[in-house]
């Protein structure tokens, strides 16, 4: 019986994203939601998402195995010249940093709106038929 590479790719794909999106997505909405509960601005999820990306790869790696960010492959590879393999290793972080980031940001701009509509309730205010000049 020879190794069936589809099923093995289907099942670090299916890995990957239930990791990366229940798990680090999870905590990227909560870290969305605690910046904006606190007023922090939202530049501020940046480093956040990059750890959480890098936590969701290493998890990935630890608890199955999977090469997410082969690292020591990964600076051989630069280290030889094979650029090719280097930026498709990191484009898995990449991705999960994207998908997080968005993620957090959605957190944040949702929290921050329920904010703003119960301290500044008169912003929100939309005057009827009757009450427009």
């Amino acid at each position: 019986m020879g190794l069936n590479l589809a099923r093995v790719f289907q099942a670090d794909i299916a890995i990957w994203l239930a990791l990366t999106l229940v798990l680090g997505g999870a905590g990227a909405l909560a870290t969305g939601r605690a910046l904006a509960r606190t007023w922090q601005p939202i530049l501020r999820l940046i480093p956040y998402a990059l750890l959480l990306a890098a936590a969701s790869s290493f998890l990935c790696w630890a608890l199955f195995g999977v090469p997410v960010i082969p690292a020591s492959r990964l600076i051989a590879r630069a280290l030889a010249g094979d650029w090719g393999e280097v930026l498709l290793g990191l484009s898995g972080l990449g991705l999960s940093f994207v998908l997080l980031l968005a993620m957090g940001a959605a957190g944040f701009t949702l929290t921050r709106g329920r904010q703003m509509r119960l301290q500044y309730p008169f912003l929100a205010f939309r005057p009827g038929p009757a009450e427009k000049l």
